[in-house]
C-alpha cells in the first residue's frame, strides 16, 4: 500500500534519493516553477520565488521529493520567466549569478527522473 502523501505522522526509514540535474525545471503543488542551479549528493539549490523575491534556496533530498515534481516546462522559457520575475519583484545576487551561470552553461542532459 502506498503512503498517503498528506500523512505526516509516519516515519520513512529509507532516505529519498536525489535524482535531479542542473537546469532541471521543477514545479510545486501551487504550480510555481523553480530551476535546479546546483546539486550535491544530499541537497540541491533551487532558484525560486520565496517571500515575493527571487532567491537561491537549499533543499534537502526529502524536502525536494515531498514538495517538488518534474515540470514539463522548457528550460529556456523557465529561465526567461524567472529573470522577468526577478526584474519585477527583486532578485538576490546569489539567484542572479546562478541564473547567469545556467544561461551560459545550459541544462545538463537529463539522465534520471526526480522519482527514479
Amino acid at each position: 500500500m502506498a503512503k498517503d502523501p498528506t500523512d505526516c505522522s509516519t516515519v520513512d526509514f529509507i532516505a529519498p534519493a536525489l535524482h535531479v540535474t542542473c537546469g532541471q525545471v521543477l514545479m510545486d503543488r501551487q504550480r510555481h516553477i523553480a530551476i535546479v542551479a546546483k546539486k550535491g549528493r544530499t541537497s540541491a539549490h533551487l532558484v525560486r520565488v520565496k517571500s515575493g523575491m527571487l532567491k537561491l534556496s537549499k533543499l534537502g533530498a526529502r524536502e525536494l521529493v515531498e514538495e517538488w515534481t518534474d515540470a514539463d516546462y522548457p528550460f529556456e522559457r523557465a529561465v526567461g520567466k524567472l529573470l522577468e520575475l526577478g526584474k519585477q519583484h527583486g532578485i538576490t545576487d546569489a539567484a542572479r549569478l546562478a541564473l547567469e551561470k545556467l544561461v551560459k552553461t545550459g541544462r545538463e542532459p537529463m539522465q534520471q527522473r526526480l522519482f527514479g
